[in-house]
């Protein structure tokens, strides 16, 4: 029986095609986004865009897809997915999904929205932000952005030091006849804060509208309520966003401290250098920072009115005139301005003449370069409360000009009903 011819099981070859060729060649679910890929556009949604890829493919021939990767393209999957997770990211993310609330008090509730609550906490999703690392200063005004003074601002006396103390409140109570809430003690302050003290200061019109017994020119007012203490942080947690604080004080250099004795149990018994700075960014132990010292820099630049001890005549008659107080026998008019300046500086120099000023320090001893590196944080803020007090010159002018350059000075009022009358 003749040989059966042999036949082959798989189909016959295409004439002249290698079966690598054919296997290219074949349609298949990948061709059209391997054709997308080598070419300058692909097409997104119905849209003609550029290929990010393309850049990197010099021609045709230097791309080749070869192996399991060949079914898998790279610019597709990068802008697809793109767009994908920009649509689920808000179902992740925490931030999004939080419901905002209103609380009992008014107050917003959950971490939705950045928000400042009443008494001036900053919260939101920066915890790194001024807002947070500069409370509770943030319940200072900025005394020179926030002119003209607003009538429900309340004074705050700073003081650190007992030479400083002394006088500056004979000077407010004498001179211009002031009224001090004097919170000397940690008690005391926490007792202001169960009692609600500005608050309460506001409800019975010692501050605000209803204090300005006597129609005096230009918002001036006599014998000011002013708050005073030697707890900077403590104090300013009194303040709320209705009656914030504006507060002048004096800084000292640090080899002429004179702190006050209770301020010394603030800090622990180690800590017996930089004693400004640590009091101002409340960093009691350990190094400070660029940090803690760019919060001291801030009060000092933007939410004090700086005095010096050897200009503390100037530094106070200057003080007088921004909040407009009135000196004791002054009148208050407009053409009393300068006899009432006149009063004031009088009796501000016969005050002090008694007290000492400040010591001279020689910079060029050993003993002066070894306190000079312990403590240069507080040499640097004291140069800059000096560079402050000079900038103040400029900045820090009489409430009745303030008044004038805002547009709400009497002589605006009158001029606004005699065009009214027209």
């Amino acid at each position: 029986m003749p040989p059966r011819p042999h036949t082959s099981k798989r189909r016959s070859q295409p004439s002249g095609l290698p079966s690598s060729i054919r296997r290219r060649n074949a349609p298949s679910f990948n061709s059209a986004f391997e054709e997308d890929s080598r070419s300058n556009t692909i097409s997104l949604f119905s849209f003609s865009i550029p290929n990010p890829l393309s850049y990197f493919r010099r021609s045709d021939d230097d791309y080749s897809s070869t192996g399991p990767a060949a079914s898998y393209n790279t610019t597709k999957y990068i802008l697809y997915g793109g767009v994908i997770f920009i649509m689920l990211a808000s179902s992740f993310d925490t931030y999004f999904r939080t419901p905002t609330k209103q609380g009992g008090d008014g107050e917003i509730v959950g971490a939705a929205l950045p928000h400042v609550t009443s008494d001036g906490k900053y919260h939101g999703r920066y915890p790194n932000s001024l807002l947070t690392l500069f409370y509770p200063y943030t319940l200072f005004r900025d005394v020179v952005l926030d002119q003209p003074v607003d009538v429900n601002d309340v004074p705050f006396f700073w003081h650190a030091h007992v030479s400083d103390e002394i006088p500056v409140k004979k000077v407010l109570k004498t001179c211009y006849g002031a009224d001090l809430i004097e919170l000397d003690t940690e008690e005391d302050v926490e007792k202001a804060k169960e009692l609600k003290l500005v608050s309460s200061l506001a409800s019975q019109e010692r501050v605000g509208p209803g204090s300005l017994k006597e129609k005096l020119y230009n918002g001036q007012r006599k014998q000011p309520i002013v708050i005073t203490s030697p707890h900077i942080r403590e104090v300013a947690e009194l303040f709320n966003q209705d009656n914030m604080g504006r507060m002048f004080s004096f800084y000292r250099h640090p080899i002429d401290y004179d702190l006050h004795p209770n301020l010394k149990t603030k800090l622990p018994p180690d800590a017996v250098n930089n004693f400004m700075s640590r009091l101002l960014s409340d960093v009691h132990t350990g190094e400070l920072g660029f940090k803690e010292l760019g919060i001291g820099k801030q009060v000092i630049r933007q939410s004090t009115l700086s005095g010096t001890r050897d200009l503390m005549s100037e530094s106070i008659l200057r003080f007088g005139q921004y909040f407009g107080w009135v000196p004791t026998g002054g009148e208050g008019t407009k053409l009393s301005e300068e006899a009432d300046n006149a009063i004031a500086k009088s009796c501000i120099e016969d005050i002090l003449q008694s007290y000492p000023g400040e010591r001279y320090a020689d910079h060029n001893s050993p003993e002066w370069q070894a306190f000079y590196k312990a403590n240069k944080m507080d040499c640097q803020l004291y140069e800059l409360a000096r560079s402050t007090w000079r900038a103040q010159i400029q900045t820090i002018i009489p409430l009745s000009l303030q008044k004038k350059r805002a547009g709400e000075g009497d002589d605006d009022e009158k001029n606004d009903e005699d065009e009214e009358e027209e």
